[in-house]
């Protein structure tokens, strides 16, 4: 089972929506293997914006690398 994000009051911290993207939770999936931080900081707004919350304040890649774990390794797999 997927977390539900719709309308969630989760997505009103903005690193619970990162650490989800990174990380994935129960049976979804994490991409932070295959998206570079101006993607998922992308995924995060998009996400926070528009699931029944319509939060405005936004994130930027320079947030998502402080919540990534420290053995984490992005790979391009363009």
């Amino acid at each position: 089972m997927y977390p539900s994000l719709s309308k969630n009051p989760k997505l009103g911290a903005p690193a619970y929506v990162v650490f989800l993207v990174n990380q994935g939770n129960k049976g979804m999936p994490g991409f932070g293997g295959v998206l570079n931080d101006e993607q998922i900081a992308e995924v995060v707004n998009y996400v926070r914006a528009h699931l029944g919350q319509e939060l405005s304040d936004k994130i930027t890649a320079k947030d998502v690398p402080g919540e990534r774990p420290k053995d984490h390794h992005y790979s391009d797999v363009n």
